[in-house]
């Protein structure tokens, strides 16, 4: 039986690439998806046009939407259109061919639920990838791995990914990211809701290109994503009914970070403000703030443990 899979290639502002990438993603005779994401150049005029000889589905936003909310548009029309599995390309021409046919062939022949890539090994970048990238990836990389118990997973920003569309029944639109981020989203949704995931290593090519990304907006994003998988984690074991012990460390470590972070900020505050020196006082303070310190790191490693006997039977990566 032939798995039905569907590319989708996100553009915005692509003119000067996105005919060579369409161009050679059609050799792979799939089902093709192009969205638009309000581009200025003349990205719609190039594909309106290549789209008179050559078959491939266009999807056109009126206004810019950007990067999460146009690839789950994506995602969601192949659904409806009865695909199963969907592969999410960049229309920048930094990814390879023979990457996304690896990931139809690991779908056809193993059915993983989310297959992701991971860029950093060996030989994964061809030119110079922007500082700010290799920071925010590294940063992701820890969350990604903390909040999942494994280190398996690597560069969880990486836009060439693929899913299965049943994925979509699980992703909460109020807590997913509508521009950057998205990537992280989908490794972290589903490496804690038991999918099936596999990484391969893939090869991305950079030029001259400057980076747009916001690096504080991302930081925090991450957070934001770290902690509401970090809770739904918990609350997806206490359901499942048989990871009782790791819900329960989990609960109590977030409990304990909590405090930790409120702890913090009352001794920095107090630090800060107060006008005679006082030895004994803040002493107290920072015995307090080195205790709960302590016992937070406990928690996160006996956590991390359990996570990870859990996490790793499903979870596979290309050596």
């Amino acid at each position: 039986m032939v798995k039905k899979i569907a590319i989708g290639i996100l553009a915005y502002n692509e003119e000067q690439h996105i005919e060579s990438v369409l161009n050679e993603i059609l050799t792979l005779n799939r089902d093709v998806y192009v969205l638009n994401d309000s581009s200025t150049d003349r990205t719609i005029d190039i594909l309106e046009e290549l789209n008179t000889t050559k078959n491939f589905t266009i999807i056109n936003n009126i206004k810019n939407e950007g990067a999460g909310n146009s690839t789950l548009k994506i995602i969601e029309r192949a659904k409806n259109d009865g695909f199963e599995f969907v592969i999410k390309v960049d229309g920048d021409s930094q990814f390879k061919l023979d990457d996304i046919n690896k990931i139809i062939n690991l779908y056809e022949d193993k059915n993983y639920d989310f297959i992701k890539s991971n860029r950093f090994w060996e030989n994964g970048i061809e030119g110079k990838i922007p500082r700010n990238r290799y920071f925010g990836n590294l940063f992701a990389t820890i969350m990604l791995q903390f909040i999942s118990g494994t280190n398996k997973l690597f560069d969880p920003l990486n836009g060439l990914f693929g899913t299965n569309v049943k994925v979509l029944n699980y992703i909460n639109k109020k807590v997913y990211p509508k521009r950057y981020g998205y990537p992280f989203y989908f490794s972290g949704l589903t490496a804690i809701s038991f999918f099936k995931i596999f990484q391969i290593n893939n090869v991305v090519s950079y030029g001259t290109e400057k980076s747009n990304l916001n690096s504080i907006k991302m930081f925090f994003t991450i957070i934001r994503l770290s902690l509401h998988f970090l809770i739904l984690k918990i609350k997806n074991k206490i359901l499942i009914g048989k990871y009782q012990r790791s819900a329960f460390l989990d609960f109590v470590f977030l409990f304990f970070l909590i405090l930790n972070f409120i702890v913090f900020l009352r001794f920095a505050l107090i630090f800060t403000s107060i006008q005679i020196f006082n030895t004994s006082f803040i002493g107290s303070w920072a015995l307090i703030l080195l205790l709960i310190s302590f016992f937070t790191i406990f928690l996160f490693i006996e956590s991390f443990k359990e996570e990870k006997s859990i996490r790793n039977d499903h979870i596979d990566n290309e050596e």
